[in-house]
């Protein structure tokens, strides 16, 4: 769980942003709860070094916001980067009702590829689900999915409904999706060109008149 320093600050819109961002600062919004958003803003460098440092659990664990002396829990809902710097543009924070169930989507993440029978005979894991979306509370958010393809064959598949969820946590589908599949190997088909016709050529010579006389 991250501890993330915030501060108010006054005005809104592209400019003000683009200034924020200039001066090192990151903008952000609080949101939720029944309550009024608040926009916030964050140090941009500050915010980089817990990302890398936190990963993806930022967006599936509860945060910790300091806006001042206030101290209050939330979820991460968006992280918005710049599609050429890959900058940070802006944030978007979310209070939530610690009794109330929040949606969220969390990581599944693939392990026993080393004890996979199918993947050593040359199949390949096809991870189809890089996400989960599951609904709970936010203490009991899992931090992610792991799907074990050990002793799994070629051919074999792990639907959602083979993945046994933590208690309290509930995945909102009617369908028996795949999440991951073990694929035969992928075999190329290699174009092979017909061999040219060798053309021969007959010569047949006149024999001469001493030989036809002969």
């Amino acid at each position: 769980m991250a501890t993330i320093k915030a501060e108010k600050r006054e005005g809104t819109g592209k400019g003000v942003a683009r200034l924020m961002r200039r001066e090192g600062q990151l903008p952000a919004v609080l949101y939720g709860g029944g309550k009024d958003n608040v926009n916030l803003s964050l140090n941009s460098k500050d915010w980089m070094d817990i990302v890398e440092k936190n990963g993806s659990s930022l967006r599936t664990q509860r945060q910790t916001l300091t806006i001042g002396r206030a101290k209050q829990m939330v979820l991460l809902r968006g992280f918005q980067t710049h599609p050429v710097s890959g900058d940070p543009v802006h944030v978007d924070f979310m209070r939530f009702n610690p009794k109330q169930k929040v949606e969220i989507e969390v990581p599944v993440i693939v392990i026993g590829e080393d004890e996979c029978p199918g993947v050593k005979e040359g199949g390949m894991v096809e991870q189809i689900r890089r996400v989960l979306e599951v609904q709970c509370l936010a203490g009991d958010i899992p931090e992610s999915f792991e799907i074990s393809v050990a002793g799994k064959e070629i051919g074999d598949t792990i639907h959602i409904e083979d993945i046994e969820m933590p208690k309290g946590v509930v995945v909102n589908t009617d369908v028996n999706f795949t999440v991951v599949n073990i694929s035969a190997p992928v075999v190329e088909e290699v174009e092979t060109e017909a061999p040219e016709a060798i053309e021969t050529e007959v010569t047949t010579e006149k024999a001469s008149d001493e030989e036809e006389g002969s």
